[in-house]
């Protein structure tokens, strides 16, 4: 009875974050067409005007409506979020089946090559890469790329270690499959769920991150309305028009907490279906 009330509550926690995220992907895709004001229009008769009937979250130093450019956001930042998480989980994905599977010399590279980017503090490294290549949305994808594989890398090397012997591997050995085949049709499949989670999980972070870079100057470049960028401008005139950067903060703030606790809600969601299967 217990654990059945508990499986409940953790679909409805999980039900409730993924309409929450839905929403969030809702504003990425029509924000600017639901905005009430061109979020690119300036307009220098309403420089740095405080939240009002006519706009609710203010302007900023050019006149441009925030809310609007809030809105308009929701696009660059998510999108940067899931194409980083979606670039890093197919790559780390395939390195660290290919290094499991195959073993020997291929093994020993992925790992020299995990001791190398650990050794650098992420956020360091990524920042250094993207000042190499010239600030820009597409060299940040790849700063933040460069580093992100490596947790996805390691996770699946460990569980293909463990079932690369299996007996339904071997079968498929026997019935002369090739090696590609094998690692797509029953190694991956296999141990999709925990990378799932582990994708889940990494949303917050990469948003985070791509937030910072673009608070650094080195991921979205003006006119784009960025959360990170935008909280960048409105530091500077913090004491006299903090709502410049309290909306956009308040904006990544959601957004972390919504992808977060979608992670949580997925990690808890497998764990308890995990279960059910083996008592069945």
């Amino acid at each position: 009875m217990h654990d059945g009330m508990k499986c409940q509550r953790t679909k409805i926690r999980l039900a409730v974050y993924i309409v929450l995220t839905l929403g969030l992907l809702l504003v990425a895709l029509f924000g600017e067409s639901i905005a009430p004001y061109d979020p690119y229009k300036t307009n220098v008769m309403a420089i740095d005007q405080p939240p009002s009937y006519d706009y609710w979250f203010g302007t900023d130093n050019l006149g441009r409506c925030l809310f609007s450019r809030v809105l308009t956001g929701a696009r660059s930042s998510l999108s940067a979020t899931l194409l980083i998480v979606a670039i890093t989980g197919v790559l780390g994905t395939l390195i660290g089946v290919a290094a499991g599977y195959y073993g020997g010399i291929v093994d020993n590279i992925l790992k020299r090559l995990l001791l190398i980017f650990q050794s650098f503090p992420g956020q360091v490294l990524a920042i250094a890469i993207v000042g190499v290549l010239g600030a820009g949305f597409g060299n940040a994808v790849i700063a933040l790329g460069v580093i992100g594989w490596i947790s996805y890398a390691r996770i699946a090397r460990s569980m293909v270690l463990k079932i690369r012997n299996a007996g339904y591997v071997n079968a498929a050995r026997l019935c002369g499959c090739g090696s590609a085949y094998i690692m797509i049709h029953h190694v991956i499949p296999n141990i999709s769920s925990l990378l799932f989670v582990t994708a889940m999980n990494a949303l917050a972070g990469t948003m985070l991150e791509i937030s910072a870079l673009s608070f650094l100057g080195l991921s979205a470049t003006p006119p784009i309305p960025e959360w990170g960028f935008m909280i960048s401008e409105g530091r500077k005139v913090l004491m006299t028009a903090p709502w410049q950067t309290l909306f956009p903060g308040i904006a990544i703030l959601i957004t972390v907490i919504i992808l977060n606790r979608l992670g949580d809600s997925v990690q808890d969601y497998m764990a308890v279906r995990q279960q059910e299967l083996s008592v069945m």
